[in-house]
């Protein structure tokens, strides 16, 4: 029916359906503390085509898109301007909404916000904790990425060829990881930053833990289609499936 480039084996392969006649995609949407720019709208575009062309094709599609409501580039825009934190991603996501109404894209069937799924976001992180793969620090909680087999399978290269690729973003905070491409899960909180109750201190979800925990809660561990722009492929992509396998 269709053929569409599978990152993990940068091979053409055919679309299968789990369940004949319906298909589930989980797109990556956007961290709403800016205005979109035209990468955003080419990206949001290409899958808005592909669901169409599935729905024309008699499949019924649910696409699950998320809106990323709380990061550091948010909380970083709402102390600069000294806005509260809500008044920018409430207007941000308004002129999302807005740019892709314009392009004529279809509203996602699903649009969770992080914020709304932050206590599943903590149980999955002491899931992590509980089988050795994550650890505390005094910034925050990390996955030890040394204890995921294939980590960077999505990028193709070694932890050593992911360290040496990344610069001082593989090396940021290294005193007390285990590796110095381990992520972090949580990051606690400074104050007067936003923040939420866990068992390892008051704080808030990793970028990449949020994405994980939307697409299972909504679209369960057998999901058809996890799609995003290409400069998500690394490190989120890989970070999300280093945490769901």
């Amino acid at each position: 029916m269709l053929n569409l480039f599978d990152t993990a084996s940068s091979q053409v392969r055919p679309l299968k359906q789990r369940v004949p006649g319906q298909l589930s995609i989980y797109l990556c949407g956007p961290t709403v503390y800016g205005p979109p720019h035209i990468g955003h709208g080419r990206a949001t575009l290409v899958y808005d085509i592909l669901r169409r062309y599935l729905e024309w094709n008699n499949i019924k599609v649910r696409l699950v898109s998320n809106i990323t409501d709380i990061d550091d580039q948010i909380i970083n825009r709402a102390n600069r301007e000294q806005r509260p934190w809500q008044e920018i991603t409430h207007k941000c996501e308004s002129v999302w909404f807005d740019a892709m109404g314009r392009l004529g894209v279809q509203r996602p069937t699903d649009v969770p916000h992080a914020t709304e799924y932050v206590v599943q976001m903590v149980e999955m992180i002491g899931t992590l904790m509980a089988n050795g793969s994550a650890y505390a620090t005094s910034d925050g909680v990390y996955l030890d990425v040394q204890s995921v087999p294939d980590y960077g399978a999505l990028a193709h290269q070694s932890l050593d060829e992911m360290l040496a690729g990344g610069g001082d973003r593989a090396v940021l905070g290294a005193e007390e990881k285990r590796h110095p491409a381990d992520f972090a899960l949580w990051k606690f909180s400074k104050p007067g930053e936003p923040s939420w109750p866990s068992p390892w201190g008051e704080g808030r979800p990793g970028w990449h833990s949020e994405c994980v925990v939307m697409s299972l809660e909504l679209l369960g561990e057998g999901f058809d289609l996890h799609c995003g722009g290409a400069d998500l492929r690394f490190p989120h992509h890989e970070n999300e499936r280093a945490q769901a396998v």
